[in-house]
C-alpha cells in the first residue's frame, strides 16, 4: 500500500509504515506541509495513496466521500502524544491488521489507543 502522511504527523511516523514495507511519502518532505486540506487530499488521489492524518476534518464522509479516495486514516491521540508515542500507537496499529489481514483501502479508518474502527 501506499501512504500519504499529513503535516501534523511526525517525520518519523513515516519510518514505522516503511518497516512495514509500504511506500510512504511525508508531505513536509515533498513541499505539501503548508498547502490545504483540498490540496492534500487532491495529491493523495492522484496518486492512489492513503492520507494518515490527526485532522479530524477529514473524518466528515459528505466533504470527503469514500468512494472518491483510495483510504483516509484518522489518528486520534491526545494532543500532549510525542513522537515515541504517536509511532507505537500507529505500529500496533499495522501490525494488528497484518497479523489480521484487514484491507483499509477505500475506507475511513479511525485509529485510538488500543483500538480502531474501520468504514467503507
Amino acid at each position: 500500500m501506499k501512504f500519504l502522511l499529513d503535516a501534523n504527523l511526525p517525520y518519523s511516523s513515516a519510518d514505522i509504515f516503511k518497516n512495514f514495507n509500504h511506500k510512504t511519502e511525508h508531505s513536509r518532505k515533498i513541499g505539501l506541509g503548508k498547502v490545504t486540506d483540498k490540496e492534500i487530499i487532491k495529491y493523495a488521489i492522484k496518486n492512489n495513496q492513503i492520507l494518515v492524518t490527526k485532522d479530524l476534518g477529514f473524518g466528515d464522509i459528505r466533504k470527503y466521500p469514500i468512494k472518491e479516495h483510495k483510504g483516509i486514516i484518522i489518528l486520534r491521540v491526545p494532543f500532549y502524544y510525542v513522537a515515541k508515542q504517536i509511532n507505537e500507537v500507529l505500529f500496533n496499529f499495522l501490525e494488528s491488521i497484518k497479523k489480521r489481514k484487514i484491507e483499509i483501502e477505500n475506507s475511513l479508518t479511525i485509529i485510538e489507543i488500543n483500538k480502531f474502527r474501520i468504514r467503507k
